[in-house]
């Protein structure tokens, strides 16, 4: 089991390389990190829409966040969509978002996911 203290979620993209999330439970919800923790490793899709990347990741109906928005290159899990969303720009979601980290590594690779690309999550 991993101390999810001071940890990093690593996206890795097939044919691209990783992606480095400094997860920061300061900033986030307790029962959000218990069940990314619990649910990793795990394999989905990266999908690019607008200014924001998808991926798809039901860790459940946690509404612990009070943040509808994210800053370029926060992480966060969008409750409704059951998604974690990495934002690129600033972008103001309308729904709940559980703020988890942001991206320290692997940044200029963000723009390059927009065909689905496969992505493995894990957390060292």
């Amino acid at each position: 089991m991993h101390s999810i203290m001071e940890s990093e979620l690593i996206l890795e993209v097939k044919d691209l390389g990783n992606i480095v999330v400094r997860l920061e439970p300061a900033l986030s919800p307790p029962l959000t990190y218990a069940r990314l923790g619990k649910s990793l490793p795990i394999r989905s899709n990266a999908i690019k829409y607008s200014q924001v990347i998808l991926i798809p990741l039901d860790l459940g109906l946690v509404s612990e966040g009070k943040r509808t928005s994210l800053k370029p290159y926060e992480v966060g899990y969008w409750v409704k969509k059951r998604s974690l969303v990495i934002a690129l720009g600033n972008v103001d979601l309308g729904e709940q978002v559980n703020v988890l980290g942001y991206v320290v590594n692997g940044a200029e690779l963000l723009s390059k996911l927009n065909g689905g690309y496969s992505i493995k999550l894990s957390i060292r």
